[in-house]
């Protein structure tokens, strides 16, 4: 296991970035959405134009704090993750994703580590994020981590307002 610093990304980081975030998000999906919507999806949010603003503008708002980073020693980003706060006192982890064949390792442990800190710092007190049903690399990583479900809501999408699947919405104290 090479090792690791975890730390905000930078700009420049932002193709690794979106391929660890890519990779993730379809294996994740795969078989719980439709291959054109987790194309889609990964096309809007694991772009390098989006992820590089996502980067440069995380100091100016609580509610985004930036996309988080686990780098080796040799500089390859290993996982990222990403949240904020709203109404000052939830915290919510928008991504978390790391390379699949590090898994169990305790980098996705520690980038959640870093953006739960982010969030305490910012005054969060309770912490939420969503997982889409029957995603079996995301939940039990949550619930391992003190995560509840609170919640089972349609997964809407943006774009054309279908719902394919569920989101399980889970929650903890932090």
């Amino acid at each position: 296991m090479p090792a690791y610093e975890v730390r905000l990304a930078r700009p420049g980081e932002e193709s690794a970035i979106c391929a660890v975030c890519r990779a993730g998000f379809t294996a994740s999906s795969r078989g719980l959405l439709s291959p054109a919507r987790i194309e889609r999806q990964a096309d809007e949010y694991y772009n390098p134009a989006r992820v590089r603003g996502e980067i440069l503008t995380a100091a100016d708002s609580s509610s985004w704090q930036g996309y988080v980073v686990a780098v080796s020693e040799a500089g390859e980003v290993l996982g990222a993750a990403g949240g904020g706060v709203l109404d000052h006192a939830v915290g919510h982890v928008y991504v978390l994703y790391l390379d699949l064949g590090l898994r169990g390792r305790g980098i996705g442990t520690a980038l959640l580590d870093f953006v739960t800190d982010q969030q305490r710092s910012a005054g969060a007190t309770e912490q939420w994020v969503s997982v889409t049903e029957g995603n079996d690399l995301g939940i039990p990583f949550y619930l391992a981590r003190g995560f509840i479900q609170r919640e089972r809501v349609p997964f809407t999408f943006a774009d054309d307002g279908t719902v394919e699947a569920h989101s399980l919405r889970m929650s903890r104290a932090i």
